[in-house]
């Protein structure tokens, strides 16, 4: 569904995107991790063509997105971004129906095929108590849901997430993927999506891929890739694996010694 070729994305003279090779199956999620700084961000909006690259393209169901109308693309990638912008006094309703102006246009009114579509995101979401509802007012997990709902309003084959889970507690964290999930599994919705929590990536995502420095260096299956070495070596701390109830929870553990410890070896040294 997603097929990313020799991407580079430049700012300036450094390189945030290094000639990176991707693809990624349809109604499968793929979640993009790696350290601060390692072009996740980058690449995700490349794809769902916020940035322009320097080199390499972006195909998705085999059409090239580099030469689409802003339009177009809204119909073929839908956006969830870290830091979404809300107009201000606006329902709930009213902003997951701006997920529809990719098919009817800013100057036509909506279809009653728009409106079915989002009646049934807005359902599958669980947000019909809240459509009246100013998006201003909502809690932080309730928004979130709201920015999801508009995307999947879309009614795109295939939706990038950046960070969705940004400022959510874990239960909202759960919730929202869970939510996210379903769409996989019952919608056969692709997903291209960036984690920093890799416990969370390893148990909601099919597949991971590891960014450093804009450059893939590890892609294979969450679990394979949770539990590999070089993850540790490319975040520069300790990591271990726990599996709980058959799932993998990623552990960084301190490596230095605490206050106390290093008390209680110099008390005993100077006895």
């Amino acid at each position: 569904m997603i097929e990313v070729r020799a991407l580079t994305v430049r700012a300036g003279s450094r390189v945030l995107v290094d000639a990176v090779d991707l693809v990624v199956e349809p109604g499968t999620w793929c979640t993009v991790i790696g350290p601060n700084g390692a072009g996740k961000t980058t690449l995700v909006e490349a794809v769902a063509g916020l940035r322009r690259p320097e080199g390499g393209s972006v195909w998705v169901g085999g059409r090239d997105l580099g030469p689409m109308r802003e339009r177009d693309r809204a119909r073929v990638v839908a956006l969830v971004p870290q830091h979404p912008v809300v107009p201000p006094g606006m329902a709930v309703y009213d902003y997951v129906a701006l997920g529809r102006t990719a098919h009817h246009g800013l100057l036509r009114g909506a279809t009653s095929a728009d409106r079915r579509a989002v009646d049934e995101v807005i359902g599958r979401l669980a947000l019909g108590d809240l459509a009246e509802r100013d998006v201003a007012t909502l809690s932080g997990g309730e928004r979130q849901r709201t920015v999801v709902a508009r995307a999947l309003a879309q009614g795109t084959s295939v939706v990038v997430l950046d960070e969705p889970t940004t400022g959510l507690d874990v239960r909202h964290q759960i919730e929202l993927l869970e939510l996210v999930r379903n769409e996989v599994v019952d919608c056969g919705v692709t997903v291209l999506a960036t984690l920093h929590d890799l416990t969370l990536a390893g148990q909601f995502a099919d597949r991971i891929v590891l960014l450093d420095a804009g450059r893939v260096v590890l892609d294979g299956a969450a679990r394979e890739v949770v539990r590999d070495p070089e993850l540790a070596a490319r975040y520069r701390t300790a990591l271990r694996v726990v599996e709980v109830e058959g799932r993998d929870v990623v552990v960084p553990v301190r490596t230095q010694p605490t206050a106390a410890t290093t008390e209680r070896a110099s008390t005993g040294s100077a006895r």
